[in-house]
């Protein structure tokens, strides 16, 4: 019998090596984890959050005179916590880019909206009496913010 290599050393290395897979096995886990969750991405985060708000009230109009434009972005909106209350046209059909117009509306919810929609333009013309929080001009960059099905 070899004096270096006693009863006790052959028992722990099988032990040791063990030890070693379940120890990388965990770290890979948790790298893995950690991935999964820090990836996930903006849109099912911004989806997860909206889901407890109330709807954004808005009014799609029209600003660039094509025919059923407005009610075309009303439904391709459909599907976000946005209630279309009503649709319209511009007196003059001059928009070449389109806007979110404060009508009552916080600074909160327009960078709510701002993030469903993709519409980062926005002016404040304050209207206590109109109809929704928001109006939305599609101007004629609409192809920007309609999504297709």
């Amino acid at each position: 019998m070899d004096l270096t290599d006693s009863q006790v050393q052959k028992k722990w290395r099988p032990l040791r090596l063990w030890i070693v897979i379940g120890i990388g096995l965990v770290l890979t886990s948790a790298v893995v984890i950690m991935l999964v969750v820090f990836l996930r991405s903006a849109d099912d985060y911004n989806r997860d959050m909206e889901a407890g708000l109330p709807a954004i009230k808005v009014v799609v109009t029209n600003g660039c005179g094509i025919d059923r434009l407005a009610s075309e972005y009303a439904q391709s909106i459909d599907k976000l916590n946005i209630e279309v209350v009503a649709l319209g046209d511009t007196q003059r059909p001059v928009f070449d880019k389109s806007i979110i117009v404060v009508r009552n509306g916080d600074m909160q919810d327009l960078k709510r909206l701002q993030d469903m929609t993709g519409i980062k333009r926005h002016t404040i013309a304050l209207d206590r009496n109109y109809q929704a929080e928001f109006e939305i001009i599609i101007g004629r960059d609409f192809d920007d913010y309609i999504t297709k099905p």
